[in-house]
């Protein structure tokens, strides 16, 4: 069964994820310790929601992006998509795959826009292994953050390759 603490990867979704890793890993040089502890967690965030992504985890990412989050992506053409069903689709569509998949995320920058919004990017590598060889993908990629009570929620995503 899906586990939706948003921590925890299924058993299936463990099998199938190699590795999602930080390279480069950003030096937060801010003197103020309160925002160098919001950066770090906006970070950790965001290495979760890719964790999610790329263990094919659709319950933690929704639990973990906003209603009304948007995106710009590759697959979208140049369209901005609203709302969460265009990724429960390509969740769904990536399960049929069954592809193991290593993930890195290079070089995060995060960026507070006041308390409750954040802006992190990076290239995300993306590494996929079947049984034809791998193949590896690179993105540039932006996710705004929004703080939602406690927790931290996407609310837009922009990848482009």
């Amino acid at each position: 069964s899906t586990q939706s603490t948003g921590e925890v990867p299924t058993e299936e979704a463990a099998m199938k994820i190699q590795l999602v890793q930080i390279s480069q890993p950003p030096f937060f040089d801010d003197m103020d310790e309160v925002m160098v502890m919001a950066k770090k967690e906006v970070l950790s965030k965001v290495h979760s929601l890719l964790y999610f992504i790329c263990s094919g985890d659709v319950d933690s990412y929704l639990e973990n992006v906003l209603p009304t989050v948007t995106s710009f992506e590759p697959e979208t053409h140049g369209m901005l998509v609203e709302g969460t069903k265009f990724h429960e689709y390509m969740f769904d569509s990536a399960k049929k795959d069954k592809l193991k998949v290593n993930c890195t995320m290079i070089a995060p920058h995060v960026q507070l826009l006041g308390t409750d919004a954040a802006v992190v990017s990076y290239t995300r590598l993306v590494q996929y292994t079947s049984s034809t060889g791998t193949t590896t993908q690179k993105y540039s990629e932006t996710r705004v953050m929004q703080r939602e009570g406690e927790h931290w929620k996407m609310a837009h995503c922009h990848r482009s390759q």
